[in-house]
């Protein structure tokens, strides 16, 4: 394989090292390298030195800091070096936004900056049938080009979903360590007492603990369910049955397995859908999206609240409401409340969002052809709106 000339730019010498480290024992050696620790050096460099800017087949950009200016500096590189790829090491809530952002992206590789040398490699893969099909494309007449053209945009594509696939995967087994450690000790812990104390305890006791234990092993058989809709579902597998449903009667029937919890912190919780709206969608899939918002609401909604869920027709669609009077979320964090990627504690109002709640809501209501989005400010409370086509 030619060796590739190689661009590093990461505002962080550690990250540096290990990349070039990793990269190094990728390619084993390569042409040449130019380091940069600097955004506006790298910048002013590309567009004075024509020769590094036309040479260089990869170029490497890890962004450490969240600052407001990392999207404007990835769109320069990206008009300045329109023909090197690009390897975007970001977290993922600046992958999302630089996605979103970024036009003509198809020189972009995209890899989450909690990488192990795996995904790397995964991301390296592409780049090295990059260079081989760039170090051939002299021969190649107009039809040929197209044509390689869109084999790498595919390859491009199949790595990053390999990459995408490895990390959902850790982010998969790391939810179920977290969601259904702490249930089952809670099992273990209610029945070791009841095994133990069982005379010593009284009987409004006795009664106390085995509701907990019901309620706790109800709570993690819901869970289990809802872990096993959202494999479906990342499978490809979940298939809608579309029914004509009142949403007000299935929302009231969905408020059953929150109203305990809801009634016990003193939560009122108001059904404020007409009677009268009908949808065609599937009615599980459905619940599951209420159920999730409305145990998410009256979790983190402090005592003597109050929850409001509403609709409206707008659009061709029907948009939902779960409104709460609760703590509020910080403004910097919505992105990565619907991401399936970032598992990582965030600062804040943190805890309220750890959990597949908001990932199986996300994931739902995309497959039911809307969107889901929030409103929030904190102290003021959070509205989880999101849509279904009528």
């Amino acid at each position: 394989m030619t060796k590739p000339v190689i661009t590093f730019f990461s505002d962080n010498s550690e990250n540096l090292n290990n990349l070039i480290s990793q990269l190094h024992k990728f390619y084993s050696t390569v042409i040449d390298q130019t380091i940069f620790q600097d955004k506006t050096k790298l910048i002013q460099t590309l567009r004075s030195n024509n020769f590094l800017c036309t040479n260089t087949q990869l170029l490497v950009v890890d962004i450490e800091n969240e600052d407001n200016h990392f999207i404007d500096f990835i769109k320069k590189i990206n008009q300045i070096c329109p023909e090197s790829l690009k390897l975007i090491i970001a977290s993922e809530t600046q992958l999302s936004e630089i996605k979103i952002s970024v036009k003509n992206n198809g020189s972009l590789l995209f890899l989450n900056n909690k990488w192990t040398s795996e995904n790397l490699n995964h991301a390296l893969k592409i780049a090295s049938e990059t260079f081989d099909k760039n170090c051939q494309k002299e021969v190649f007449i107009a039809e040929e080009k197209e044509s390689t053209e869109s084999l790498n945009e595919n390859l491009n594509k199949r790595v990053q979903k390999l990459i995408d696939a490895n990390t959902a995967k850790d982010n998969f087994l790391s939810i179920i360590s977290h969601d259904l450690k702490s249930p089952f000790l809670a099992l273990q812990g209610i029945s070791e007492i009841l095994l133990t104390d069982w005379n010593n305890l009284s009987e409004e006791t006795k009664i106390e603990l085995i509701s907990d234990l019901h309620k706790t092993s109800v709570d993690t058989h819901k869970l289990l369910e809802t872990l096993l809709d959202w494999t479906k579902l990342n499978k490809d597998k979940l298939e809608l049955t579309l029914n004509s449903i009142i949403v007000h009667k299935l929302v009231n029937s969905t408020l059953k397995v929150s109203k305990n919890n809801a009634s016990v912190k003193g939560i009122s919780i108001h059904n404020n859908i007409e009677n009268d709206i009908l949808i065609q969608t599937d009615k599980n899939i459905l619940a599951t999206i209420f159920r999730n918002l409305i145990s998410n609401a009256v979790q983190y909604t402090q005592p003597g609240g109050e929850i409001k869920i509403s609709a409206k027709v707008c659009n061709k669609a029907l948009t939902f409401c779960v409104a709460d009077n609760g703590p509020g979320i910080e403004q910097a964090h919505i992105l990565e409340y619907f991401s399936q990627r970032n598992k990582n504690s965030i600062n804040g109002n943190a805890n309220a969002f750890k959990g597949l709640g908001l990932i199986i809501c996300k994931d739902f209501v995309e497959k039911s052809g809307g969107q889901i989005w929030l409103e929030t400010k904190k102290g003021k409370g959070s509205k989880f709106y999101f849509t279904i086509p009528c």
